[in-house]
C-alpha cells in the first residue's frame, strides 16, 4: 500500500495502517453473527434455522442489508441490537418467513369442513360461528374458506360467520388484506366462483383480480405470533394451522397445539398440513 508524502515534509512519513483481518478471523466473525441471527429469529418466532441454512439466510437478508447500506452480517447484527433495530427485527422475520400458499391447497380440508364438521356442530341451527386461519400468509387460505362458506352457508340465507386470519409476517398480511391476486393464482378456482366473488382489474390493474367486498369484509386480518399468549383468541369451531409447525421444534409444536386446542369450541376441529401429521404424532 503506498502512503502519500506528509504535507510540508521532504520525506515519506509512515502512517499507521490498520491491516484487514485475516480470512479466518473474518469468517469466524461472520459465523458468530449468523449464530446470533439464528438465535434471535428462534427467540422471536420459534422458526428453526441453522448454519446449514446460511445461503438462504444471506439471500433473504441481503436485500435488507443493502437497503441499510450494511456490508457484513456483524454490521447487520449490530444494527439489529441497537435502539433503532426493533423494526428491523420484524423486517428480518418477514424476510425469513416462508409464505408459500395457494387457493384450494389441500381442498379436502375445506370440503370436510362444510360437508361434515359444520353441519354436525351446528345441527341445523343458524347460530354464529367462527373459523381461525392461524398462519394465513398472503390470504389464500382464509379466502378459500370464505368461498366455501358463502357457497354452503350464505349470508343471504341468514348465516352469520367470521374468519379471523393471523400471521407473524406483516408483509404477508398487507397483501392478504388487499385481497388482490394475479389472474394465474386463481386458475384452480371454479370459473363461476371467480365471476361471483372477484372483480377483474382493468387498465393498470389488468391481469389481476380483487376479492369482492362482501367476502373480504368477512375476514379480519391481524399480525400475531402463535406463541404470544397476550391475545384473547376467543373460541372457534374450526382452526387451520397448516404447513407451519414443520418449521418448529418439538417443544414449540406442543406449545402451539396446546394454545390452539384451548381456542377450539367443544367438538371443534384443528387442521394441520398433511406433511405435519407424522411429526406431530411421534
Amino acid at each position: 500500500m503506498s502512503v502519500p508524502p506528509a504535507v510540508g515534509a521532504n520525506r515519506l512519513e509512515s502512517a499507521p495502517v490498520q491491516p484487514n483481518p485475516p480470512p479466518s478471523t473474518r469468517r469466524g466473525a461472520e459465523l458468530r453473527a449468523l449464530d446470533w441471527i439464528v438465535a434471535l429469529i428462534y427467540e422471536r418466532s420459534r422458526i428453526r434455522l441453522s448454519r446449514e441454512k446460511e445461503a438462504l439466510i444471506r439471500a433473504r437478508l441481503g436485500k435488507r442489508m443493502r437497503a441499510l447500506g450494511l456490508e457484513t452480517l456483524p454490521d447487520y447484527c449490530e444494527y439489529l441490537g441497537s435502539s433503532e433495530g426493533e423494526d428491523e427485527v420484524r423486517q428480518a422475520i418477514d424476510a425469513l418467513t416462508t409464505n408459500f400458499t395457494q387457493f384450494l391447497r389441500e381442498r379436502e380440508h375445506f370440503e370436510f369442513t362444510v360437508g361434515e364438521v359444520l353441519p354436525r356442530l351446528l345441527a341445523g341451527k343458524k347460530k354464529p360461528f367462527g373459523i381461525w386461519s392461524s398462519a394465513c400468509a398472503t390470504g389464500e387460505e382464509p379466502y378459500t374458506m370464505a368461498l366455501y362458506l358463502e357457497e354452503h352457508f350464505p349470508a343471504a340465507a341468514g348465516w352469520d360467520w367470521r374468519i379471523w386470519a393471523t400471521d407473524i409476517s406483516t408483509r404477508a398480511l398487507e397483501k392478504a388484506a388487499r385481497g388482490i391476486y394475479p389472474d394465474d393464482r386463481l386458475i384452480e378456482l371454479p370459473r363461476d366462483w371467480v365471476r361471483k366473488y372477484f372483480q377483474r382489474g382493468v387498465g393498470g390493474c389488468a391481469g389481476h383480480c380483487r376479492v369482492k367486498p362482501q367476502l373480504q369484509q368477512r375476514n379480519s386480518f391481524q399480525q400475531m405470533n402463535l406463541l404470544d399468549t397476550s391475545h384473547d383468541d376467543g373460541t372457534f369451531e374450526v382452526i387451520f394451522c397448516r404447513n407451519v409447525m414443520i418449521y418448529f421444534d418439538r417443544a414449540t409444536q406442543e406449545q402451539v397445539v396446546a394454545r390452539l386446542s384451548r381456542a377450539l369450541a367443544p367438538g371443534g376441529y384443528l387442521f394441520t398440513g398433511r406433511s405435519e401429521i407424522p411429526e406431530l404424532l411421534t
